[in-house]
């Protein structure tokens, strides 16, 4: 296992400031690079003290925790940085800003300290005493007061975190992402394609605004009452701070909206004048909504038509349309509803894919023959990243900033068209052949496969599953596809049908839509958009009733314990039921490559010799794994025997998945009033034959036969 130096945390921030220095020196102030200045003339004591004071979440630091072996004259070290007015005591500070990140003992002592004549119960919650406390916080004399003496703070704190902002371009970056990159726990952008540092912005201003305006939306969640009120007087006034960049900006109209949905009830006018405020899609969707509840139509008419004669934001644009056509017309239902009204009928599913009912339908089409993959977003995602791979993450133009970056600017601030127009035209035009198309995308995986990305995952069938998409899609529709992603990917990066299927040589995809399920907008946009480019597209619902062919594989496993972490499969069992009947099955003894306790041979009569030749499951998982494909798993207690299974698939490096039913609840729904629903209780009840109970292949048939009978009662409930 990796370690890291004992000093791992100041080769951190030295990294830090190499890149504030290389990219970013143009973004702090004279003061700020003043103090950045300071700081790296300390001594390594005091260098060390310092990062680790400001590198902690809590504003302040109890000096009691600040013991380090590599600092040995921490005394010292504090006395430097107190000379270098870089760090204080709590003392100097607002009492109150303290206050927040005491524990309910310190507040009791600060209400005892401001001599509270009627404090809280002793047993009162913390927020009390806090409450208290704030009520009271003038009585105290914060430069006697030992609580406020132990606690340090540190005014570089401020430029250390504007720093981290600076290098990962948004809050919330920590020094503890460059730590697990060094033991191997975040996989980063780092090697032969790591890219050349670059700031994440242009100008001073532009970095400051943004800088302000992420931190306001960051304290929204902490303000009160009051503080939300100055907050929106401040962004209504002639003088607020203009935001400055598409980043400040984005955060401006965020913050706007945010405020005015919240402060509406207290004060409409000023929620609705907050609302205009915003160019924020959801800003202006909530304030028509809101004029429209008053009364305001002429008004709200006219915002919708603007929309509309825009025509920029697809989801504005769908919901103009829709609200004009609901509010000011004669239609009563919603486009999305008109479209699920216009599926295609519906696939009956057993209610073992409630929660899956994509693997339902693929199975479904499977028995007839026809191919079908989970498709979504990451299939075109993937599509998109591997066709422009070279212009995402190998050339400086994408303006990666450093290696923890994923997604290139050009990506985020939505240029990568505008920078990259005839490299993305002649790579489209290249790939007009399936033949072509997939050469491309072999050679893209052979040389990036396992590479961190912003936009997929990596897996084994990646290239299978684009295979089935290049060959059989129309090839223009997949330029114009690629050309809408490259053009505005963050509006176009989701929303995508379910499945992706093969029918008679012609590629389809669906959208899944399962009882109670509803479209989203999103959905409907993609959906129009790629039936626009010439894709075949629909809905595809699904009800929860039994299909008569559907297949059932009922297994038993008998196990060397009852723990699926480290017990093993001793024989495994499975036996398929269709239409009623068993067609099939499959058995084996395993050798669990460990000893069988006495107590369970005694049990199942499976000894260690009778395992020493059985194969290993490692041997057994691809035959498992065949004979259950495309069927539900059953079995009684089917949790233990699904744990068991997929414990079994993962110590071999591969996943199981598969629907299941549990006889034992399916029993006490269709076969009520037994006192054990136990396999021998249950089957000695129903006169269901089981000897040799607790070998694999007996449970497993009778098992088998319970469920055939309770499936008889899901059929005819399901007729009627």
């Amino acid at each position: 296992m990796k370690t890291l130096p004992e000093k791992y945390y100041l080769s951190h921030f030295f990294e830090l400031l190499r890149f504030i220095k290389t990219t970013s020196w143009h973004l702090l102030t004279p003061a700020q690079q003043q103090q950045l200045a300071q700081v790296q003339g300390l001594t390594e004591p005091a260098l060390c003290l310092l990062v680790r004071i400001v590198n902690r979440k809590s504003r302040f630091v109890q000096w009691s925790q600040l013991n380090y072996d590599e600092i040995p004259d921490r005394d010292a070290a504090l006395a430097e940085l107190k000379a270098q007015q870089l760090v204080s005591s709590a003392a100097s500070s607002p009492l109150t800003d303290l206050l927040p990140e005491l524990n309910k003992a310190q507040l009791q002592a600060i209400c005892v300290s401001a001599n509270v004549a009627a404090m809280p119960a002793a047993s009162a919650k913390k927020q009390l005493w806090y409450q208290c406390a704030l009520d009271h916080s003038d009585a105290i004399d914060t430069d006697q007061h030992e609580l406020c003496q132990a606690y340090l703070h540190s005014d570089f704190r401020a430029l250390f975190e504007y720093g981290l902002f600076l290098y990962f371009g948004h809050l919330g970056g920590t020094l503890a992402q460059f730590a697990m990159r060094d033991l191997g726990m975040l996989k980063t952008m780092a090697g032969s394609s790591a890219p050349s540092l670059n700031a994440h912005f242009d100008q001073l201003d532009e970095a400051q605004s943004g800088y302000y305006y992420i931190q306001q939306l960051r304290l929204l969640k902490q303000w009160g009452e009051a503080a939300k009120q100055q907050a929106a007087e401040e962004l209504l006034s002639e003088a607020s701070v203009i935001p400055v960049g598409s980043y400040a900006s984005d955060k401006f109209d965020l913050l706007s909206y945010k405020l005015g949905v919240q402060l509406f009830e207290q004060d409409q006018a000023q929620g609705l004048a907050l609302l205009a405020l915003s160019g924020h899609a959801s800003a202006q969707e909530k304030r028509i909504r809101l004029l429209y509840q008053q009364g305001e139509l002429s008004t709200c008419q006219q915002l919708l038509n603007a929309i509309l004669d825009d025509g920029s934001d697809e989801h504005l644009v769908f919901f103009a349309q829709d609200f004009l056509r609901l509010k000011f017309s004669a239609q009563r239902t919603s486009m999305l509803t008109d479209m699920l009204r216009n599926a295609a009928p519906a696939i009956a599913l057993d209610e073992a894919f409630v929660g899956s009912p994509e693997q339902g339908v693929i199975d479904h089409y499977q028995r007839q023959g026809v191919t079908a993959i989970h498709g979504e977003n990451q299939i075109w995602r993937a599509l998109f990243c591997l066709t422009f791979w070279p212009q995402l993450y190998l050339d400086d133009k994408s303006q990666l900033s450093n290696e923890f970056s994923l997604l290139p600017k050009t990506i985020k601030d939505n240029t990568f068209y505008a920078t990259f127009s005839a490299e993305i035209e002649a790579r489209l035009a290249q790939l007009q052949t399936p033949a072509a198309f997939k050469a491309w995308l072999v050679q893209q995986v052979a040389q990036h496969y396992g590479k961190p990305n912003g936009f997929m995952f990596w897996h084994d069938d990646l290239l299978q599953d684009l295979a089935l998409l290049v060959d059989h899609a129309p090839s223009q529709a997949l330029t114009n596809h690629l050309r809408l992603m490259s053009q505005q990917y963050l509006s176009v990066k989701d929303g995508y049908p379910d499945l992706i299927g093969v029918k008679d040589g012609q590629l389809f995809a669906q959208e899944i839509k399962a009882p109670g399920d509803s479209l989203r907008r999103n959905q409907w946009i993609r959906i129009q958009q790629l039936s626009q480019a010439g894709f075949a597209i629909s809905i595809q619902p699904v009800v929860w009733q039994l299909d008569p062919q559907q297949p059932y594989v009922i297994v038993d496993v008998e196990t060397t314990g009852g723990h699926k972490d480290y017990d093993r499969i001793t024989e495994i069992a499975m036996v398929k039921v269709v239409a009623g009947k068993v067609v099939d099955t499959f058995t084996s003894l395993v050798n669990p490559l460990r000893h069988i306790p006495q107590r369970i041979t005694a049990l199942t009569g499976i000894s260690n010799q009778m395992v020493a030749d059985a194969p290993e499951f490692t041997q057994l998982a691809q035959g498992v794994d065949e004979f259950s494909q495309g069927a539900i798993f059953v079995a009684h207690n089917v949790n233990f025997d699904m744990g068991m299974v997929k414990s079994e698939f993962a110590r071999c490096g591969l996943d199981y998945r598969r629907a299941k039913l549990c006889t034992v609840v399916l029993a006490r729904k269709w076969l009520p009033g037994y006192d054990s629903y136990s396999l021998a209780n249950i089957c000695s009840a129903r006169g269901i034959n089981l000897q040799g109970h607790h070998r694999a292949l007996n449970d497993a048939l009778a098992t088998a036969e319970l469920f055939i009978e309770i499936n008889n009662l899901r059929h005819a409930d399901s007729a009627d």
